[in-house]
């Protein structure tokens, strides 16, 4: 019986383990939907990640303390200049993350969406991306979905050279 119960235990473990690892390579990530209080589009109208399909997506979660995190990624994927028909990308601000008044994130916000308008911005006030996909709470999260929804990159924090030399490359593949 001490067996079993061993046995047992050691496979919840294992399970968590697998759990905790959220969103991976190569899956369909579980359902997120950010309405009401839990967030949602600037425009306080509701988002689904069953959006992510028919085009390549780059989601970016990212913690508004760490937005300049990841300034060389931006601009080597904008120095890439691909259509709009094929890469779609979406930014996710955590509001959870950060000590900064909604308002004031609000505000930064809503002058990005006019700078860049091909790019849906949402705000995650429940920490949904981290409780749901096991993102990285506090820092700026990259991923890339396929024309299927299926993720294909995740880089959670500073992209370095050689990180963003794949990010590209693994775009480029998925168009």
């Amino acid at each position: 019986m001490k067996k079993l119960l061993t046995v047992i235990i050691a496979l919840i473990g294992i399970a968590g383990l697998a759990f905790a690892e959220g969103i991976v390579v190569g899956e369909k990530p579980v359902l997120i939907e950010l309405e009401g209080k839990e967030g949602g589009r600037l425009d306080n109208t509701a988002w689904s990640s069953a959006e992510l399909k028919e085009t390549a997506w780059c989601l970016f979660y990212v913690d508004p303390d760490e937005s300049d995190l990841n300034q060389e990624a931006e601009a080597a994927l904008e120095a890439e200049d691909i259509s709009k028909d094929l890469l779609r990308s979406v930014a996710v601000i955590n509001y959870k993350a950060t000590k900064l008044p909604a308002f004031a994130v609000s505000m930064v916000l809503k002058n990005k969406q006019k700078k860049y308008p091909g790019t849906v911005y949402l705000k995650d006030s429940s920490h949904a991306f981290v409780k749901q996909w096991g993102l990285t709470d506090d820092t700026y999260c990259v991923l890339v979905f396929d024309k299927n929804g299926v993720l294909v990159y995740r880089k959670d924090g500073k992209l370095e050279a050689a990180d963003i030399a794949e990010y590209i490359a693994t775009i480029k593949k998925n168009l």
